[in-house]
């Protein structure tokens, strides 16, 4: 099904990606400023939490039903992210988070207050991970068979101009399930310039049909090598990047 509409939640991980692509459009330097700074305005505003907001409490749901697939839940990361969603946070200034390499300070502090995150670094950092993740896209679909959840009418203009954190506020509801799905890819593709696990690419194709995408939309040749390049963009500050969009310290 496609839909004309970008106030209609992803579901998956490749419906996050159509999303984002479609909200792109033809403007992007116009769409991504204006997504930026619905972003900042939003988690700018909210203390260390927890704060329930209710348009956002649904799309979370869809991200842990997301997250709970068998073919993703048992990532130790992942079992970690799905706590999150049934229990408090902890909150506990520099406690280390074993599974994650990056920077987690954004489960105890605003890091857009704390870093004094502007509007403009936000857009920018939002730019980054688009184009990161069109250039996996254009990597891992065929471009003959591949379907958008998302119809040339579901554009910012028509589905989010009026109303700009409404769709900020999907993005930050579907930021884990856009987080998990990298991860995933990455782990799935880790050692592709080495010496491959002898099952790595049934694996592969495991958490690729989990995200949402499968033949024949997909390349039959998807390899761990091609997935690995296409992500090269995801580097840790990009990880963090979508991390920190989630906003646990005031939404978990």
């Amino acid at each position: 099904m496609v839909f004309h509409t970008l106030t209609r939640v992803p579901q998956n991980f490749k419906e996050g990606v159509d999303w984002l692509i479609a909200l792109k459009g033809t403007d992007p330097k116009s769409t991504m400023r204006d997504l930026g700074v619905a972003i900042h305005r939003l988690l700018a505003f909210y203390p260390v939490g927890p704060t329930m907001l209710p348009t956002l409490e649904p799309i979370k749901r869809i991200s842990q039903e997301f997250l709970e697939q068998p073919e993703l839940k048992e990532q130790p990361f992942v079992k970690i992210l799905l706590e999150r969603f049934n229990k408090p946070l902890s909150r506990t200034p520099g406690k280390p988070i074993e599974h994650f390499t990056h920077s987690t300070e954004a489960d105890y502090q605003n890091v857009v207050q704390t870093k004094g995150v502007t509007s403009r670094d936000v857009v920018s950092n939002v730019t980054q991970f688009v184009y990161g993740f069109e250039k996996f896209l254009e990597t891992i679909k065929n471009p003959d068979s591949y379907n958008s959840a998302y119809s040339s009418k579901a554009t910012w203009d028509r589905s989010c101009a009026e109303n700009p954190k409404g769709c900020a506020v999907i993005l930050v509801g579907i930021a884990p399930m856009l987080y998990a799905g990298v991860r995933s890819l990455l782990n799935a593709s880790k050692g592709a310039c080495e010496l491959p696990a002898p099952n790595a690419e049934e694996r592969l194709g495991e958490v690729l049909r989990a995200l949402g995408y499968a033949e024949p939309e997909c390349r039959t040749e998807v390899g761990v090598l091609n997935v690995h390049i296409a992500l090269d963009d995801f580097n840790n500050h990009l990880l963090t990047v979508l991390y920190d969009l989630a906003g646990y310290w005031a939404f978990y």
